[in-house]
């Protein structure tokens, strides 16, 4: 009897040892892949003749830049947290921030669909419209002095509705409770797309030097589709993000995607990845990525989001050119 309680005793403190050097092995395992996520927290990368297969994807994208800034070097670490902070006062940005060193200038993408014809965002077109000035494939040490720049001549449509938000039942009711112990609101959890429109027509005061003739597809939407954004995330120099898919058509002119995209992509092409059609242009930007505090190097940069990743609030939206087609193809 003692050698058998002994050797049940032996075994399970061998299994007790074995379970816990497997937790620990797993738990090593997941470092890597936890570090490996914080790398890859930032998926835009160098969009250039090296890292794209259709051309007019960088000759036929633009940036919009405030007159007063042609002459600016201001770099993204100079930028970042203005961009995200109203008061940045007393915040480091990571030094291992993507792109930190490139100057970010521009405020806006847009897409060329014909040689004087830029379709852009509507909340990008404003009174100052005609105080900016359009570059087309600005690239990472370009300089704006020497670069041909092209003016708004005129208006040819914009149509701008935002989303309608509210709040259901229950989250009324949780807001009521917050507001009662101090703490703030939830955000609204009910969208209403119906008559969202964001886009504009602006032409051009020339015909643009390098332009490239392009395919519409007015009827893009196939769930699942790979497609790349391309644009000017935070001003940055020309940027592309193929990490990604076509995940929902809300309405016949609006779709949303799990593309990360930007302040700075609004307005940008959203391109077919397999065909080089184009699709839509970017009219709000998801947030897969965020931006804040990372609680273990001190210092403010991008993080991975934690939530769930089908939440509208955290895709990113895209405007097809469908109610736009009239004014591409009046002649």
């Amino acid at each position: 009897m003692l050698v058998e309680i002994f050797w049940r005793c032996t075994y399970a403190f061998q299994m007790q040892i074995y379970f816990s050097v497997t937790l620990l092995i797993l738990f090593s395992l997941q470092t890597p892949a936890e570090e490996m996520r914080e790398n890859n927290d930032f998926n835009f990368k160098n969009s250039n003749a090296q890292t794209i297969r259709y051309e007019h994807m960088l000759t036929n994208t633009g940036i919009l830049v405030d007159d007063n800034n042609i002459n600016k070097k201001t770099l993204l670490a100079d930028r970042i947290l203005s961009i995200f902070y109203k008061n940045p006062v007393n915040r480091d940005v990571c030094e291992d921030l993507p792109f930190i060193k490139e100057v970010a200038i521009g405020s806006c993408s847009g897409v060329l669909i014909k040689p004087n014809l830029v379709a852009t965002a509507g909340h990008c077109v404003d009174k100052h419209i005609f105080d900016k000035t359009w570059f087309f494939n600005y690239q990472n040490g370009d300089d704006l002095v020497l670069k041909q720049g092209y003016k708004v001549q005129r208006i040819v449509y914009r149509n701008l509705v935002l989303i309608k938000s509210g709040y259901s039942f229950e989250r009324n009711s949780i807001n009521r409770q917050r507001q009662q112990i101090g703490v703030g609101p939830l955000p609204p959890d009910m969208h209403d797309y119906t008559n969202y429109r964001d886009i504009a027509l602006l032409e051009l005061d020339n015909e643009v030097d390098g332009f490239l003739t392009l395919n519409i597809n007015f009827s893009p939407f196939f769930a699942g589709r790979k497609a790349i954004s391309v644009g000017y995330p935070l001003g940055l120099p020309l940027k592309q993000n193929t990490n990604g898919s076509l995940k929902e058509m809300a309405t016949p002119y609006y779709m949303t995607t799990n593309i990360e995209t930007l302040q700075g992509n609004s307005g940008g092409p959203l391109f077919d990845l397999e065909t080089g059609d184009l699709i839509a242009i970017t009219v709000n930007q998801g947030f897969n990525s965020v931006f804040g505090l990372k609680k273990d190097k001190r210092c403010y940069g991008f993080k991975p989001y934690l939530g769930d990743a089908t939440d509208v609030a955290h895709l990113s939206g895209h405007m097809t050119l469908t109610q736009v087609k009239e004014y591409i193809f009046d002649d």
